[in-house]
């Protein structure tokens, strides 16, 4: 705790600029201002001091110091501050896992790790992590994210790099835990086959049934009845709809392209997508994106 608050950075505030795929800024007030933020970016809030309520749409939840919150992209929320707050942010999008050809990072992997979360993350109020083994493992983290940055040095780099796969795994198994009962339901083995598809949506061949039936010890030739059994859909229809719930997510909370979000999920083109999405939640992308908040709430 003392490292990070000793390693205040400028924040510029009320007319923020940040072109950086990462960033890491700290602020202390005692009254919230509405920000200029850019979408397509995760944002972490680390309470470094004080208390008061975090609102993200029309929820709620206390906040001191220890919590910390997760904002996919451009969430509406404000804060309510009781006692002045000293925050601290940290803000990343999928491109700060490339860069350098050298790069360890199995960027592929990790942009599957950011859509996972941002599928399926709740966007409540309330906090990222709630054990205190988790939150002591982030807490650390955070500590050596900052250390990293000040020392800017040949290697600052992909050390943050690491440290942030750390960062998204720990919420990852975060967001795991609290997702619907069909992803953590009675049979071990097939909430493991629905989770492994939720972590790899976007590559084709980690969710093959093929791939699947040789990974989860599944005979090829049941797999099909295997999972309508258990699923109560068909494999491909349970692909489409999470696909389509990753859909809805970027129309709502990125200003990314349809065309692009159509292409990153596999779909022909814009207008393919558009239909699907009428199939199975009756409103096309322009309908879905129109229906988000963009003002933070009063």
């Amino acid at each position: 705790m003392a490292l990070i608050q000793r390693c205040f950075i400028t924040y510029l505030y009320g007319m923020e600029q940040v072109h950086d795929p990462f960033s890491i800024s700290t602020v202390t007030l005692d009254h919230w201002e509405k920000r200029n933020r850019r979408n397509n970016f995760f944002e972490l809030v680390y309470i470094l001091e004080g208390s008061g309520e975090q609102q993200v749409e029309y929820t709620r939840s206390a906040y001191r110091q220890g919590s910390i919150f997760l904002l996919p992209s451009s969430d509406c929320h404000t804060y309510r501050i009781a006692e002045k707050t000293t925050f601290l942010f940290i803000r990343f999008n999928a491109s700060f896992f490339s860069g350098e050809q050298d790069c360890v990072i199995d960027f592929g992997k990790w942009f599957c790790r950011l859509n996972f979360i941002l599928g399926n993350y709740s966007r409540r109020a309330g906090e990222l992590i709630t054990g205190e083994n988790d939150k002591a493992h982030l807490v650390r983290l955070l500590e050596l994210l900052m250390y990293e940055q000040q020392s800017a040095d040949n290697h600052s780099r992909r050390i943050m790099q690491g440290l942030m796969v750390a960062v998204l795994e720990l919420i990852a198994r975060n967001v795991a835990d609290v997702l619907p009962g069909e992803l953590n339901g009675e049979n071990k083995r097939f909430a493991e086959v629905l989770l492994h598809i939720q972590y790899h949506l976007l590559d084709e061949d980690k969710i093959s049934p093929t791939y699947l039936s040789q990974r989860f010890n599944i005979s090829a030739t049941y797999f099909s009845e295997y999972f309508k059994r258990n699923a109560g859909e068909t494999f491909q229809e349970f692909v489409l709809r999470s696909k389509l719930k990753l859909a809805e997510a970027k129309a709502l909370f990125t200003d990314t392209s349809f065309k692009e979000i159509a292409w990153d999920l596999g779909f022909t083109d814009s207008s393919h997508l558009n239909k699907m999405m009428r199939r199975f939640y009756h409103k096309g992308m322009s309908e879905i994106r129109k229906g988000v908040v963009h003002e933070d709430a009063n």
